[in-house]
């Protein structure tokens, strides 16, 4: 036998590469299913026309101003989580937190231009206080599975092709559209608000106070201050993708929290994202830009990050041992939500009450530590009320007054009553026969449309949660959830964002439940449970799709139509019951049925937008937002723009342009106009007053909406008309010196102009049929 050298023993052996060179490639194998989204969102906002140097700039502002200095305070206060992502998530939400403390601040001061300077602060302690350096890096990483990232990647790149390719290029900004959902507007106006002072003024209204929910665009103009990009830009294209995909990783962490196990998070992705996929169809002649990732809804938006990342420091610090740094991350995260979305603190109040009052029952003795969060939830929320967390005027107390917006009611049920109007109960639940049948079918397609967020309650079903606290918590917040969405009378269905706010508990609760009941098995029993689940709950939905119509014909026989695909989906879900018990003995199966169900549920909502998508495969819509009512006239848009940059921040415009549509054959005032503090940026003696509290207060008056009453400012809308129509020097002085006017914005389609008010001010620019005056004096 011959001998081997150790020398030649050595040449045959595998070479093991270089470990700097190792170290390198574990990091880009590492770094890679995060690459996607980026790319994808870069990519679908190339396509629709962003520049690429405000990408790269924005994208660096959130990188370095927010979220990095958010990761360094939460692992300051608190740990990592042990891997990059989830701290990206949470400490997404803890930046933002941070840069509103800075952005009230420097703006109170007028510093604004300055604000770079506040998260600076922050990177800089840390690099320079030895204590803190360790935070740089991630003291005791705990990593995820590749198929966890690879699993995120994929959900965070359909979501930025569905948000760039979807709703943000069916909803051009100015300058390229020429029509715009009043919302984004309206939005649009308060960003631009939030730019000049602390507190804010009503731009609608000048002088008034700003009462809305305003923190998402209070963030808005602290991203505007440092990146030095127009507000329309910030607020149309490049503020929504990065919280969003905040909002899915913080999601996901809260899933893995409660759950312990990783693949859940990817399943808490999974059931954000598809709800948002019917935006990849391009024939829809207008989309829904109210979905989780709504750009009509940024509060939302951002609700739903806060919310994730409040109810994982809430979970920490009740139930996981947190130290006193993580109370302060809740309460932060909290106070973000009450100045985001009215709905966030009721529901995480709602679980942490109900988890109390488990442990104070099983326990027989006070949860100090549940009280005092609780205490301090509620005290956030009396001073959000009191003082950011508007938009609540016209809304009342109404079980099931969400039926109304449901496709079908009024023709179901008879009941023509507006929203936001009538007694304690639904009107059709106390009439004939025939309405009670009707509201009953409608409550029950709205449930089944919502199973997710009922399923969630199987938590208290399963002997080994019911024991755990942290399943009461999920439960009270889907609690609160369901509770606000059932008893609010919102005459605009504002209820419902009690249910979208609580998709992340809801989410948590089915991965838990599928980890539950999937505990032990193999991989391969999992996969094939996973996917058999899956794949039934998208075929019963495609199966009740194929027979849903549009209701038409007498009342009775519009019940009958919208009953059909409820009938088709407890007929399938039966014999799919029936079948599974059949066979699970036979297959192996047993002890699978409750995991099989949650992902049955998960796959409901797959198969209702493949059922959509195919519906309407035969239109062909313009790819674009159309509405004749909410056309802005190129003339106006200009007019707009030139405004914008020839007057001060603080000047007040005095504007006629509340009313929509434009044009003298408009069928009515409604007072949703917001050209002048929208595009123009500016503050108005008087725009658009529909969504002001006075002008939501006075929904239901003569039977009218909100949107068309009166204003609840006659002396300004009179001082208008005065000024165009028969302006006088002293009325002039009058608007200078009371109100602080200086321009006039005249549209002549939306009136006639005097002769006289060319005498008196200074015609200063002109496009078509609008006209800008100034006015004479300091």
């Amino acid at each position: 036998m011959a001998t081997v050298t150790p020398h030649e023993q050595a040449r045959a052996l595998p070479l093991e590469p270089p470990q700097p060179v190792a170290r390198v490639r574990r990091w880009f194998l590492s770094l890679l299913p995060w690459l996607f989204p980026a790319a994808a969102s870069v990519a679908g906002l190339l396509i629709i026309d962003v520049p690429l140097g405000a990408i790269v700039r924005y994208g660096i502002y959130f990188g370095v101003c927010v979220a990095l200095p958010g990761i360094l305070l939460m692992r300051a206060l608190w740990r990592s989580t042990g891997n990059w992502a989830e701290d990206v998530g949470l400490g997404a939400a803890v930046g933002i937190a941070y840069q509103l403390g800075g952005w009230a601040l420097f703006t109170w001061l007028g510093l604004q231009q300055f604000l770079v300077v506040w998260p600076l602060l922050v990177l800089l302690a840390f690099a320079l206080v030895p204590r803190l350096r360790q935070h740089w890096l991630i003291a005791e990483p705990e990593p995820l599975p590749v198929a966890w990232s690879w699993g995120l990647s994929v959900c965070l790149t359909l979501l930025a092709l569905a948000t760039t390719l979807g709703v943000m290029a069916d909803h051009a900004p100015p300058p390229h559209g020429i029509a715009y959902y009043p919302d984004g507007l309206y939005h649009l106006s308060m960003v631009n608000e939030l730019l000049r002072s602390v507190p804010p003024q009503l731009p609608q209204v000048a002088g008034e106070a700003l009462e809305y929910h305003w923190f998402p665009n209070a963030d808005m103009a602290g991203a505007v201050d440092i990146t030095r990009l127009s507000s329309i830009l910030v607020m149309y294209r490049l503020w929504l993708l990065p919280v969003t995909f905040a909002g899915l990783l913080a999601g996901a962490a809260l899933a893995r929290q409660v759950s312990k196990a990783w693949w859940t998070g990817v399943l808490a992705a999974l059931a954000f994202v598809v709800p948002q996929l019917g935006f990849f169809v391009p024939a829809w002649p207008q989309v829904d830009l109210v979905g989780p990732a709504g750009l009509m809804t940024p509060s939302q938006t951002l609700a739903t990050l806060v919310l994730s990342a409040a109810a994982y420091f809430v979970v920490v610090a009740l139930y996981r041992g947190g130290a006193r740094g993580v109370w302060v991350l809740a309460v932060a995260a909290a106070v973000v939500g009450g100045g985001s979305k009215p709905t966030v603190l009721p529901i995480l109040i709602g679980g942490v009450g109900l988890s109390a009052l488990f442990l104070l029952l099983k326990e027989r003795r006070i949860p100090w530590r549940a009280v005092a969060i609780g205490g301090l939830l509620v005290a956030i929320t009396v001073w959000t009320m009191l003082t950011v967390a508007g938009s609540t005027s016209g809304s009342g107390i109404q079980l099931f007054a969400i039926a109304k917006f449901q496709p079908g009611y009024r023709g179901a049920t008879g009941d023509a009553s507006l929203a936001g109007t009538g007694g304690l109960v639904l009107r059709s639940l106390t009439g004939d026969h025939v309405a009670v049948a009707g509201a009953l079918v409608i409550l029950a397609g709205f449930a089944l449309a919502h199973a997710g967020l009922l399923a969630g309650f199987g938590l208290i079903g399963v002997r080994a949660l019911r024991q755990n606290p942290v399943a009461w918590f999920l439960a009270g917040g889907l609690t609160a959830s369901w509770l606000g969405v059932s008893l609010v009378n919102h005459p605009s269905a504002s209820q419902y964002y009690f249910l979208r706010s609580g998709l992340p508990f809801a989410a948590a609760a089915l991965g838990w439940l599928i980890a539950v009941g999937v505990r032990g098995r193999s991989r391969r029993t999992i996969l094939r449970t996973g996917l058999a689940g899956l794949g039934t709950g998208t075929a019963i939905a495609v199966c009740a799709g194929l027979v849903r119509k549009n209701a038409t014909g007498f009342r009775t026989a519009q019940i009958e139509v919208l009953a059909r695909p409820i009938l088709v989906t407890v007929l399938l879900a039966v014999l799919v019951l029936v079948g599974w018990l059949s066979a699970r003995r036979r297959s192996g199966l047993t002890g699978l049925g409750m995991a099989f169900a949650m992902l049955a549920v998960i796959g409901l909502p797959i198969g209702t937008v493949a059922t959509d998508a195919w519906r309407v495969r035969h239109l062909h819509g313009s790819g674009h937002f159309v509405s004749a009512g909410w056309r802005v006239y190129p003339d106006e848009l200009a007019a707009a723009r030139w405004l914008a940059r020839n007057s001060a921040p603080d000047d007040v415009v005095l504007a006629n342009t509340y009313c929509r549509p434009a044009g003298p054959q408009r069928p009515g005032c409604d007072a949703r106009g917001f050209i002048v503090s929208g595009i123009a940026g500016r503050r108005v003696l008087l725009d658009g007053w529909a969504y002001t509290q006075q002008g939501m207060a006075n929904n239901g008056v003569n039977g009218i909406k909100y949107f068309f009453q009166p204003s609840p400012w006659p002396d300004r809308v009179e001082l208008t008309r005065q000024a165009l129509t028969a302006p006088t020097p002293q009325l002039l002085d009058r608007l200078r010196s009371q109100y602080g006017v200086r321009w006039i914005y005249a549209d002549l389609r939306d009136g006639p102009v005097s002769a006289t008010l060319g005498q008196l001010a200074v015609l200063r620019h002109r496009e078509s049929q609008v006209l800008v005056y100034e006015l004479p004096g300091r």
